[in-house]
This record gives C-alpha cells, sequence and structure tokens, in this order.
C-alpha cells in the first residue's frame, strides 16, 4: 500500500510537470515546458507555445518569461502579439507586457499589423499602451496603408487608435498612389479622413515632374486635393523650361485639374525670350483655374530684372487668361506702363506661353519715317502652317495712300530647308515717267542633305533672286535672312557641295544680275563651275602637296564667251633648320590652263592648253631675346620667285598687294597667269611681347608689331597689274605697324584692357616721296570713351580714294551711353552721313533719341535728314511715336 502511494506521488509530480498548459493570475501558458521558481513568482514558459489572456491577447514565442511581482511577461524568439479586441498584430524578436500598466512594447525589429490594409515596421521598438490605444514606432518606421496606396516614413511614428490618427515626430517622407512624393516633418495622417497635413515645410513632387514648396499643407488623398499656405510650384523642375508660381494661398484639385489660389506670382524660365538676363514674370490678386484654362484677375506681367526699383514697363490688365490649348497668354483691359505711367492701352493682347515653340499670332509692331517714303506703321502676323512649314506677313501702311505688303516662308524637314521672302508694292513713284507703279522682289533658297553615304557632307542648294527696280530693296529697307538692304548684285544658282575625307568637291551654275547699267550688260552666266580640291600625303616627302581642279563656262554682256579649266599642283616643304639657325622653304605651283573663247580679248577662240609654273625659295633667320617683362622678335626674311612663262596681259586688273600677303607664291591671284619673270621680295619682320599676369598665370600680350618688305627684279615686267607696283625693278615699300598699349593695372582683371591701339598699312615709293596707299585702324579706350578712326587712302597707281570714318561713344553709366558717327569721302569732298544717338538701355527697355543726316543720292533714294524718338520694349515691341523728317523731299 505504501509503494502505491509513492507511486501515485511520483505519477503526479510527473504530470505536473509534463503539464502545458497552467494559469499564472491573467496569463494563461500554453507551453511545451514550464518552470516554476522563486516561490512561485518567476514562471517561465520553454520550447515554444503561447500566452493568453483574459481580454482576448495571443501571443506566441520561443519562450516565455512572466514575473508575478511586476506583472511583467516577456516573450522572446519570434514574438507575435494578437489583440483580438483591437485587430491589432505585433511581431518582434521580443515583445514585452506590462500587465499592470496594460504596456505592450518590442525589442529590434518589429511589424505591426491593422485588419488586412495597414502595416507598420520599425527597426528599434514599438511601445503600445491598450488604456490610450497609442502605438509609438522607433527606428526607420514605416506606415503603409495598402488599400489607399500611401507610405509614411519617419524615424518616429504614433498610432492613436481611437482617433484613427498617425503622426511622425521630425523629417517625413511620404508616397501617395505613387503619384506624389511629400518631403516634410511632424506629418499628420489621419487615416479616417484620408487627410494628410503638416505645419511645417513641405516638398511635394508629382509623377510630371512639378515641384511644390509650402509653408504647410492638407492633402486630401481621396480627392486629391492639395491646400497649402505660402504655396511655390515649379514645372517640370528637371528642364530649363521650368517656371515658377507663387501662391499667398492655394488650393489645388489634381483629380480636375482645378486650383484657386490668392496673390499670385508667375516666374517664367529666363529663356522664355532669348534674354538671359530678364526675369520675365506675372502676378495676380487672385486667381483660377483648370486643365485648359488659367485666369488672373488684376494682374501684371513685365520681362525686366528683379530688382528692389519699380520695373522700367510693365502690362497690367484686369483680367489675364492662360490658354493651355492656344497655349496663350491673353490680356483684357490692359494697359502698358513705362515707369508706372499708362502709355498705351489694349482692348486685348496675348503673346505666347513658355511652352511654346512656334505659334500662329501678332509679332512685334513697329512705326517708322523715312523722308522718301513717309511714316508708316506695321504688324508683323505670324502663322503656323503644319509642324515643318510657317509664313510671316509684314504689312506696312504708309501715310503717303501706299502700301508694302512682304513675306517669309519657311519650310524646314529633316533633311531640307526652304526660305522664300517676297513682297509687293504698290503705288511706289520711282520717277516722273514712273508714276504709281508696283514693285516686287522674290528671294528662294533651299538647302537639301541629300545624306550620300560616302561623304562627310553632301548637300544641294539652290537659289534665286529676283527684285523689279534696281533701288527696291534699298529705299524699303527690307528685312530678311536671305539678303542685306543695301545689295548691288542678284545670284540664282545651284549648287553641289561634296566633301569626304579624301576630297572636297563643288558644282554649280549661276546667274549674276548687276543692279546698275544698261540691261543688256547686267547679266553673267557661269554655266556650270565646278572645284575639285585634294591634299595629296606622301611619307618619303617632307613637305604638303595640294591638288585643285576647277573651270566654269561663262557668258557675259550678251555675246562674250569664255570657257576656262585649270588644274593646279602645289608642293611647299617643311620648314628646315641649319646649324647657324637659318630657317628655309621652298615651294612649287604647276598649273596647266585650259581657255577657249569667243568675242573676249583674253582668250582666242581656238581651244589654247598651256603648262605654266611658278617657283620660291624663301629663307629667314629668327632671332629672339627675352627679358623679364618682354620678348623680342627680329626676323630678316627673303623670297625668290621665278616663273619660265609668259603671263597674259593684266596690265589694267585691279590689284592691292600689302605687308600681308606680299610673300605669298601666288600673291596676284589672277587665275590665268602667274607673276612672270624673276624678282627678288626681302624684308624684316619685328615683333615685341609683354608678358601679363592674371591670376598668376603667365600670359602674353602683342604689343609691337613691324614689318616692311619690298620687292626688286632684273627687268620692268609690263603684264603685271599697274596698281600692285611690283612689275617694276623697284616696287613700292609695304608696310605695316600695329601697337597695342594697356592698362596694366586693368590687364591683370581683364583681356579688355587695351586702352589704345594702332593698326597702320602702308605702300610707299622706293624714294618715300608718296605713300601711295595708306590705311589706318585707331582705337582708344579711356575710362567710360571709346573712339575709332578708320582711314583708307589710294593715290597714284593704286588708285584714287580717300575715306575718313569715325565711331565715337560715352559711357555715361551701364545704363545710359551717346554715340557719334561719321563717314566722310575726301575724294569727291562729301560727308555720306552723321548719326548722333542718345541711349538709355536696361534688360528689358530701350529708349532713344536718333539724329540721322544721309547726302547719299542714288536715283529714287535721296538725302535725308531725321530726328526721332524710339522706345523698344522687349520683347514685344519697338515703338517711335515722335519721328520727325526735318526735310522732306519726298517722291510722291
Amino acid at each position: 500500500m505504501k509503494n502505491n502511494f509513492i507511486n501515485i506521488i511520483i505519477f503526479f509530480i510527473t504530470f505536473l510537470s509534463l503539464l502545458t498548459h497552467t494559469h499564472a493570475d491573467e496569463f494563461i501558458f500554453n507551453v511545451t515546458e514550464m518552470q516554476v521558481s522563486e516561490k512561485g513568482n518567476l514562471v517561465k514558459g520553454i520550447g515554444g507555445g503561447t500566452v493568453t489572456t483574459k481580454n482576448n491577447i495571443v501571443i506566441t514565442a520561443d519562450n516565455f518569461e512572466y514575473n508575478k511581482l511586476t506583472t511583467l511577461l516577456k516573450a522572446v524568439g519570434n514574438a507575435k502579439l494578437v489583440d483580438r479586441n483591437q485587430n491589432i498584430t505585433i511581431e518582434a524578436p521580443e515583445v514585452y507586457y506590462l500587465k499592470n500598466k496594460e504596456e505592450i512594447y518590442t525589442l529590434g525589429k518589429s511589424k505591426a499589423n491593422e485588419g488586412l490594409y495597414i502595416e507598420i515596421n520599425a527597426d528599434d521598438y514599438f511601445r503600445y499602451n491598450k488604456l490610450t490605444s497609442i502605438l509609438e514606432a522607433k527606428g526607420n518606421t514605416v506606415i503603409t496603408d495598402i488599400e489607399k496606396d500611401v507610405i509614411i516614413e519617419s524615424n518616429q511614428i504614433f498610432y492613436e487608435k481611437i482617433k484613427n490618427k498617425f503622426f511622425t515626430i521630425g523629417k517625413t517622407r511620404a508616397y501617395v498612389e505613387k503619384k506624389y512624393t511629400i518631403n516634410t516633418s511632424n506629418l499628420v495622417f489621419l487615416k479616417g479622413k484620408m487627410l494628410i497635413s503638416s505645419i511645417k515645410k513641405t516638398i511635394l513632387n508629382d509623377d510630371l515632374s512639378n515641384f511644390y514648396k509650402l509653408e504647410e499643407f492638407e492633402y486630401q488623398v481621396d480627392k486629391e486635393i492639395l491646400k497649402g499656405k505660402g504655396v511655390e510650384v515649379t514645372t517640370a523642375s528637371n528642364t530649363k523650361e521650368s517656371d515658377k508660381y507663387f501662391f499667398e494661398t492655394g488650393f489645388f484639385d489634381f483629380k480636375k485639374n482645378k486650383f484657386l489660389a490668392q496673390d499670385i506670382e508667375v516666374i517664367f524660365h529666363k529663356e522664355m525670350y532669348d534674354e538671359i538676363e530678364n526675369d520675365p514674370r506675372l502676378k495676380g490678386v487672385t486667381g483660377t483655374g483648370n486643365k485648359f484654362y488659367t485666369y488672373l484677375n488684376n494682374a501684371v506681367f513685365t520681362t525686366c530684372k528683379k530688382t528692389d526699383k519699380c520695373p522700367p514697363w510693365v502690362m497690367a490688365s484686369k483680367k489675364v487668361m492662360h490658354d493651355k490649348i492656344k497655349k496663350q497668354i491673353i490680356y483684357k483691359d490692359a494697359f502698358l506702363k513705362i515707369y508706372d505711367i499708362p502709355v498705351v492701352y489694349f482692348p486685348k493682347f496675348f503673346h505666347p506661353d513658355p511652352t511654346v515653340k512656334r505659334q500662329s499670332g501678332l509679332l512685334a509692331p513697329s512705326y517708322s519715317n523715312s523722308s522718301t517714303l513717309g511714316s508708316y506703321f506695321s504688324i508683323p502676323y505670324f502663322h503656323v502652317l503644319s509642324d515643318t512649314k510657317d509664313i510671316t506677313l509684314k504689312p506696312r501702311i504708309y501715310d503717303s495712300d501706299r502700301y508694302v505688303l512682304q513675306g517669309e516662308y519657311k519650310q524646314k524637314t529633316k533633311k531640307t530647308l526652304s526660305i522664300a521672302d517676297f513682297s509687293f508694292t504698290k503705288g511706289h513713284n520711282s520717277s516722273q515717267l514712273d508714276q504709281g507703279d508696283n514693285r516686287t522682289h522674290l528671294f528662294t533658297k533651299t538647302i537639301m542633305n541629300l545624306d550620300f553615304d560616302k561623304f562627310l557632307r553632301s548637300e544641294l542648294e539652290i537659289q534665286y533672286q529676283k527684285v523689279s527696280n534696281d533701288t527696291y530693296l534699298k529705299i524699303f529697307n527690307f528685312e530678311s535672312p536671305l539678303f542685306k538692304s543695301n545689295i548691288g548684285t542678284l545670284e540664282s544658282s545651284i549648287n553641289l557641295d561634296l566633301e569626304s575625307s579624301n576630297y572636297n568637291f563643288d558644282l554649280s551654275i549661276k546667274r549674276y544680275e548687276t543692279l546698275s547699267g544698261l540691261n543688256s550688260d547686267r547679266y553673267q552666266y557661269v554655266l556650270p563651275s565646278y572645284y575639285f580640291s585634294k591634299e595629296l600625303f606622301k611619307e618619303n616627302l617632307s613637305g604638303n602637296f595640294n591638288f585643285n581642279s576647277y573651270g566654269n563656262n561663262t557668258l557675259s554682256k550678251t555675246n562674250i564667251h569664255s570657257t576656262s579649266l585649270s588644274n593646279d599642283l602645289n608642293y611647299r616643304s617643311y620648314d628646315d633648320y641649319f646649324d647657324n639657325g637659318i630657317k628655309d622653304n621652298f615651294e612649287i605651283f604647276i598649273r596647266n590652263l585650259n581657255t577657249v573663247g569667243k568675242n573676249n580679248i583674253k582668250y582666242k577662240t581656238s581651244p589654247q592648253s598651256e603648262l605654266i609654273s611658278s617657283y620660291m625659295y624663301s629663307m629667314s633667320l629668327p632671332l629672339i631675346k627675352n627679358s623679364s617683362k618682354y620678348k623680342d622678335y627680329l626676323e630678316p626674311k627673303f623670297s625668290i620667285k621665278f616663273s619660265p612663262h609668259d603671263m597674259k596681259n593684266h596690265q589694267n586688273v585691279s590689284r592691292g598687294l600689302n605687308i600681308d600677303n606680299i610673300y605669298n607664291i601666288d600673291r596676284l591671284s589672277l587665275g590665268d597667269s602667274f607673276e612672270g619673270g624673276e624678282s627678288l621680295t626681302f624684308g624684316i619682320n619685328y615683333k615685341k611681347d609683354k608678358f601679363i599676369y592674371r591670376k598668376n598665370i603667365k600670359e602674353v600680350e602683342d604689343y609691337l608689331d613691324f614689318k616692311i618688305a619690298t620687292v626688286i627684279r632684273n627687268s620692268d615686267e609690263k603684264n603685271i597689274p599697274t596698281s600692285s607696283t611690283i612689275g617694276k625693278k623697284n616696287s613700292n615699300i609695304f608696310g605695316g605697324f600695329k601697337y597695342t598699349l594697356l592698362n596694366e593695372k586693368a590687364a591683370i582683371d581683364s583681356p579688355e584692357s587695351e586702352y589704345f591701339s594702332l593698326n597702320y598699312k602702308f605702300s610707299t615709293k622706293k624714294d618715300l616721296s608718296i605713300f601711295e596707299y595708306n590705311s589706318l585702324d585707331a582705337k582708344i579706350n579711356f575710362n567710360n570713351l571709346s573712339t575709332q578712326f578708320l582711314f583708307e587712302e589710294r593715290q597714284g597707281v593704286v588708285g584714287a580714294s580717300n575715306v575718313l570714318e569715325n565711331k565715337t561713344k560715352y559711357t555715361f553709366d551701364k545704363n545710359n551711353s551717346l554715340e557719334f558717327q561719321t563717314r566722310r569721302n575726301k575724294e569727291i569732298n562729301l560727308t555720306e552721313y552723321y548719326n548722333l544717338i542718345y541711349e538709355y538701355k536696361n534688360d528689358c527697355l530701350t529708349a532713344g533719341i536718333r539724329y540721322k543726316k544721309k547726302y547719299y543720292r542714288d536715283n529714287d533714294i535721296v538725302p535725308t535728314e531725321e530726328l526721332f524718338f524710339s522706345i523698344t520694349i522687349i520683347p514685344f515691341a519697338t515703338f517711335s511715336p515722335d519721328e520727325l523728317a526735318l526735310n522732306k523731299d519726298r517722291v510722291d
């Protein structure tokens, strides 16, 4: 009996040790093994299991430890807590439950879920108070609302279960529907209202690269509505065409693409009008908008650079509309104000918005006056025909009952560019015998990229130029990319241009028309003309070979015909140096010339073929001397030229030599002849450079440069152009002198530091008795004054001309300047023009007073004297309302 009792006791103890389900106050343990110690105050569950509470919490873990005295339950190893009442699940390496305070916290990477759609992750810990239903997460925390596609990242997040509210402490980033990224601090997320907000500075980016900066904001996730204060919006922030919008308060409906705002400012990108110093901007008191339109009330627009002062000009309007379909900014009841003074009223005015590259619409208007034609007003119109075509119409309406319509058509494709410029004028009188006649012009040019495989460049250019009256273009002073207003010769042509890595080839047919003289003498046809060029490299030769072939067939003055074909082979050796420092080289020029002519004084009627050549040997002794501030170069040099062939008669051909081309082997460039006989060219070059230190870097500035040379020969060569003077036994003496005087203190900081420079070229008889050619270019820059004198004189056999030109400008400050220009032809004792210009200029406005007097007369073109005031509003218009012709010698 005793043994049975002992066995019962042993069995009962063993049963208790194996029992996996027991009670410990509020906790119910269901574990593999349980250990009880410290008088039953410390309970351990080992080997995995679950612990449940009466308030419906279930905890699973690998091991448990419960202290009855502190009421702290510790779950370690794959711990998971499920609050079935609150529908919350918490997972972590360690979970702690302080029962007497109803606090739950974790250590290590933790994850919490509320239902199926809310997930919270943290690296450091969770702290969850069941009494307040507040969950705290710390350490790289992430909230994920799977249902609404909202992700919130911060270092510390709180979740108030009762209020269904999340809020963060410190820097926070949120992602909403993969459309919006929010960077802020202390963010609040009201889950029930799906409202995200913060009273801290915030940056919001959308998937279209728009960038929102806000002082504080609210965002309704379901409705996609953003409200903010102190809003700055940057559109297309990753491109240079980005614009900025500022709002004191803003209401943005992203879903409907609408907004409502107060105190609006729009800062357009600087490249909007190709003026990098401009700050184009638009301000309004209130504004609304949607996907297609934006409306601003009581708005002003300007392009002027931002300063503390009033902008030089503004366009003020009661209502401004941004039409995003037409891509236009449209003003109603607008005033152009200059320095806050209303100047011009526009019932309606518009310009393209910043996104527009090409758009139909009116261009900058202009008003001008001519003593010959009278005053006119013009408003050009640009019309886009397609993605590749557009046309610009430039009508002019004169006060003398005449009008002009000029047009410019452009078409550009991947491989072609075509431009046509044309005009029509009705009512222009050229003379007493030519009353009220019509005038026209047509200029076209097409460039086609042929894209030949074996060529680096292959282009075909077709050009046509025609005008109905010789002085038409000069009188009306047309502006066009195809010609200059003072054009004197028209050229129509077809030209093929091929460039490869080995050679170049041009082929063309051309027609020239001189806008003067008899009709029978004004046309010249070149049908065809070609040019071929190739460099020949030979490794064994210490020099360069060049081969050129060119020719043309020309018809001029109705019945004068000529055909020429030339093949040139030119060899120039590399420079060679002797031990004593002498440098030498030689050059050989061989030309095969084939010609035939009809009624031509140069070419015979039967085909002629000849081989001509020219030889030149050059030698010099370059000497260099260095000092601490200067480097001096002295180079005596000479060249011997020889051509064994008779040259054609070019005695009356105009050829001007100077010190820059005197040593060239083909210095006369006659085409069908080389300079005949033998000649010796000798001279001396002297150059002095000055050393300047800029930012501790040694640089060289040209300081003094002097060259002089002359040509001698055994006997006179009569066929050489007389104007060159080198056909005589002793030619003129040719020289050149350059001098630059630097402001050395300014030169340290700026390369634009010269305040005096002189460039003088001359040609004088051998006895220095007469200077037959003088050319002078002198510039002076001193403080705010700059002046330039240009003088050229020819006399004797060189020619007959004497022209003096002066340009002087005084700059009062960065905005104000006064400029004077004049040109006098002393040969005919006539001053061609006077210009006196005062100009005020800043980044967005130019105002000037101009006095112009022209003495030039040519058929319809008569002398004029004008005084006018002009204002240029950048980028809109040039307006000259007060032009006054002092002497109106007008042809009516």
